[in-house]
């Protein structure tokens, strides 16, 4: 089954594991719309098997196809969207290509903070269990003897 096409049958019920992963569809689908739908992007499109043509999916129809399919088992009946243009749209791959590399840069902006945080104790005279004391306590569980600072 795919996070949009082939819905399983009566037979087949989503399984914990499938469930999980619709659970974290359903919140990259709302942080793509918060990210992407600024810069122009209204969802995404997948080519559907069935119908032989693209399908555009808006955010939120997205999501209540998700919604649906991970409370009922299956997806509600699909048509085409009245003339969408293509530009506007992204394939679920890039979608999650773009959100990989968004959070990939946050993170990486997240260890310099923390890095340069470190650098200005360190020059400050604090010791190593006085910066991981502090660390800690604002939720960064690392010290400075780590390979590198690790935000929860």
């Amino acid at each position: 089954m795919d996070q949009f096409g082939d819905s399983p049958s009566e037979e087949d019920p989503l399984d914990e594991n499938e469930r999980e992963l619709l659970r974290q569809d359903l919140v990259d689908v709302e942080t793509l719309k918060e990210l992407l739908g600024p810069r122009g992007i209204k969802g995404v499109l997948f080519y559907c098997a069935d119908c032989e043509e693209d399908h555009y999916l808006a955010w939120d129809l997205l999501k209540g196809n998700l919604q649906e399919l991970l409370e009922a088992g299956e997806s509600p009946v699909h048509e085409p969207a009245f003339d969408p243009d293509p530009e506007e749209y992204v394939t679920w791959d890039y979608a999650r290509g773009f959100l990989d590399g968004y959070e990939t840069l946050q993170d990486e902006e997240e260890e310099a903070i923390i890095a340069q945080l470190v650098d200005v104790l360190e020059r400050r005279n604090w010791d190593s269990t006085q910066i991981g004391e502090l660390l800690r306590a604002i939720g960064i569980e690392s010290t400075p003897e780590d390979e590198g600072p690790v935000a929860e």
